[in-house]
Parts: C-alpha cells; structure tokens; sequence
C-alpha cells in the first residue's frame, strides 16, 4: 500500500467521487473516503500513460514528485544562493579551545 498525495487528501469526497466516475473507476460509490483516496491512488498510478493529460487529474500528476527532483530530471543548475547554503552547512565548526584554571597552571 502507497501513501497518498496530499493532494488527494485535501480533496473533498464529492470531488474525489467525481474523479472516481471520470476516470473509468467502479464501485466507488460505497467506500469510506480514505478508502477511496486509495483506490484512486492506485488507479490514477496504474494508468498514468491513459490519464495524466487529463483535465481533473492532471492535479494528481503535478505533483507526483518534487520540484526539486524535476529540476534535477530537467538538467536545471542549482542556484547560486542553494549552493552557498549547503556549503556553509557542511563547514566543520572548530572546537572550543578548554582553558585549565589558573590553579591549574600555577601548580
């Protein structure tokens, strides 16, 4: 079992009825709404090639995968400002230098 997009979730159970019946589903009439968001996922990831230029699905095909992940597919160079982010984050920090008490170093 997959998880559902989100934007399945946010969708209200007539709408999600309504996309049921367009896309070609059956006996979709009885499921709870969960349920359905399932079996839609399911139907809407087995017939992609059928479905994803669909006008009420095309929603669910958008956002299948992350912008991130796209842009990367597409040969888009990473911003300037992403790059110097992630550098800064991956500089080690130097230690603290411990300084022994004046004790210490009188003794």
């Amino acid at each position: 079992m997959s998880a559902v997009p989100y934007w399945l979730q946010k969708q209200r159970k007539p709408d999600l009825q309504e996309l049921a019946a367009h896309v070609g589903m059956k006996n979709y009439d009885k499921l709870l709404k969960p349920d359905l968001e399932l079996a839609l996922n399911d139907h809407l990831r087995t017939n992609k090639t059928r479905l994803e230029n669909d006008r009420l699905a095309s929603g669910f095909y958008k956002r299948l995968e992350s912008p991130m992940k796209r842009e990367r597919e597409s040969g888009g160079a990473v911003s300037a400002a992403a790059t110097s982010v992630v550098e800064e984050v991956k500089k080690p920090k130097q230690r603290r230098q411990t300084l022994k008490a004046r004790e210490e170093l009188e003794v």
